[in-house]
């Protein structure tokens, strides 16, 4: 390892810190009702529709178990940030918890996406995933966070910041202000 490496690794942490905070505001002023009451038409940009196209393949790979396809999305050092643990999770652990659940279905919706520069672009989206446990389906919500890298022609995800929402966040988002407050 060279003296550059550490450097390398804490700034790349640091970026990720500061990139997670930005999305975390992004992803609260979509969720902000309109003052007036009216409904908005989203439209997707070009950066949102190339990285739900990946997005969609990186969970179809994981529900399919496909470890070749996943390969391609995933960077040679990703790994996985979450609340409930105290440092990253490296790619294989992760992706040997990924494929030891059975993901029946999903769907992501408020889906951001911001380039930092040309070769490095933040994506952040609400993940509802459908799993079978214990033989019943079992509905889970995550807000996520991907940095994606590219690597010559293609878009690699280098680090994932997951954290599930509580069923009681998820109720709220889609309630609508009655005014009687």
């Amino acid at each position: 390892m060279s003296s550059g490496e550490p450097v390398m690794r804490v700034a790349r942490i640091v970026l990720s810190i500061l990139v997670m905070g930005q999305a975390c505001g992004v992803f609260a002023q979509q969720t902000l009702p309109d003052p007036n009451g009216a409904r908005r038409v989203v439209t997707a940009t070009r950066l949102v529709a190339i990285f739900a196209d990946l997005e969609n393949q990186w969970l179809q790979a994981q529900q399919h178990k496909d470890e070749s396809a996943l390969s391609r999305l995933l960077g040679e050092d990703f790994q996985v940030w979450m609340p409930s643990v105290s440092g990253p999770v490296p790619r294989e652990e992760w992706q040997q918890r990924a494929f030891a659940r059975s993901l029946t279905s999903f769907q992501f919706r408020q889906m951001a996406a911001r380039s930092l520069h040309e070769a490095t672009v933040v994506t952040s989206f609400v993940l509802h995933e459908t799993v079978q446990s214990e033989g019943k389906p079992t509905a889970e919500e995550y807000f996520v966070v991907d940095i994606w890298s590219k690597e010559g022609d293609q878009w690699v995800c280098t680090d994932r910041y997951i954290s599930p929402l509580s069923s009681g966040q998820a109720a709220a988002a889609d309630v609508k202000p009655s005014g009687k407050r």
